[in-house]
């Protein structure tokens, strides 16, 4: 069964597109900032996932067959290509994310993702993979079973005549804490040459840039100055000098009066869409109708012709049935708030992933005066 939505949305009134509250709460300052510099670092790695139920890659998938040759002639066994024919296993990307001050021993979450022909990678398992980073060194090793947040029952191809239902994206899955680290990660907190650092905000802001720098120069006078809406340049006062994590554990707690930014974040591969609650509209009408096409395919014996010794064959008959409810509309009115948006929408049977869309559309009307971050 596929489901396709059909979404209209237009303006219905003319006017100015601007009406959006911005909340303001006291925050910690490492909360809503960090010193420049300390950051996450990549890394990628491939590998295989095995254990699947048949649902690996297929043997047309050339490097997978490689891989599978290679990781058994380190254990000692000798095979040609011939002799892997295998859809347990999938070939893999693996990433990840090294913390900064990163130790050898720690734990990070890893992703991983198929390359091949792969229907799902429900319940795999990572064989032991090396993560590099961008110089080429090893950082950490990844293993472990795989989670997909979903399911996958059957074929999904329809091409192969089969039929099967899915959940979410499960070619796609992490391993939480499934790479160790191999080796530190050298962060520099070295004063530059003015002997300071800078405070970067994870949201740029200009009223919160400069109230941090307010904040830090009460505590500690003149020692702080925003340079634009995402950077605080921070002078170490005298005692400091030599100890600049003392420095940043005293600032750290000290909170700010910091303003908040409209944004909806979704999340396509999960179907999750999560809005803030200063998000308004201004006056919008959405029309939304579900079309539902169901796909029935039935395999039916054709017997011969009674002159001929031909043998009985296999006729596929496919029949598409397609289907649509009511249509509704929905008056949004200026300045709605998101209790009243969702409420709205519940009232047509919105979705999470008919969600998705029409947050998109509201958002290139005019209407949605939001940000739309696609995870």
């Amino acid at each position: 069964m596929r489901k396709l939505v059909s979404l209209l949305v237009f303006s219905v009134l003319a006017q100015a597109f601007g009406v959006c509250s911005s909340a303001a709460q006291d925050v910690r300052i490492k909360d809503i900032a960090k010193p420049q510099g300390v950051t996450d670092n990549q890394l990628v790695g491939y590998g295989i996932v095995t254990g699947l139920q048949g649902t690996g890659d297929s043997t047309s998938v050339l490097f997978t067959s490689k891989t599978i040759q290679n990781v058994l002639q380190s254990f000692g066994l000798t095979v040609n290509t011939n002799d892997v024919r295998t859809r347990n296993v999938a070939a893999v990307i693996v990433t990840a994310k090294l913390p900064p001050f990163a130790h050898s021993g720690d734990n990070v979450d890893v992703v991983v993702s198929s390359m091949g022909d792969a229907t799902t990678l429900q319940g795999g398992t990572l064989v032991l993979t090396e993560l590099r980073g961008p110089n080429n060194l090893v950082y950490a090793t990844a293993q472990g079973p795989i989670s997909v947040g979903g399911f996958s029952v059957g074929t999904q191809s329809a091409a192969a005549g089969q039929n099967g239902i899915s959940q979410n994206f499960t070619a796609v899955g992490r391993i939480p804490n499934g790479a160790v680290i191999a080796r530190d990660m050298i962060t520099n907190l070295t004063p530059d040459q003015s002997g300071g650092f800078n405070y970067v905000l994870t949201e740029p802001d200009y009223n919160t840039a400069a109230r941090l720098a307010q904040v830090i120069n009460q505590k500690f006078p003149g020692s702080a100055h925003a340079l634009d809406a995402e950077t605080i340049h921070v002078t170490l006062p005298p005692k400091y000098a030599n100890d600049t994590v003392g420095f940043l554990a005293e600032t750290g707690d000290l909170t700010v009066n910091a303003g908040q930014t409209a944004k909806v974040v979704v999340n396509e591969r999960t179907g999750t869409v999560v809005m803030g609650g200063d998000i308004k509209l201004a006056p919008v009408a959405v029309a939304h109708g579900n079309l539902t096409i169901q796909i029935a395919t039935t395999n039916q014996v054709v017997p011969p012709g009674p002159f001929t010794n031909a043998q009985s064959r296999t006729q596929t008959n496919t029949t598409i049935q397609a289907t649509q409810s009511g249509q509704k509309l929905i008056y949004i009115s200026g300045a709605a708030t998101l209790a009243q948006v969702v409420r709205a929408l519940n009232t047509i049977g919105v979705s999470p992933r008919d969600l998705i869309s029409i947050v998109q559309a509201l958002r290139q009307a005019g209407s949605l005066q939001a940000e739309v971050q696609i995870i």
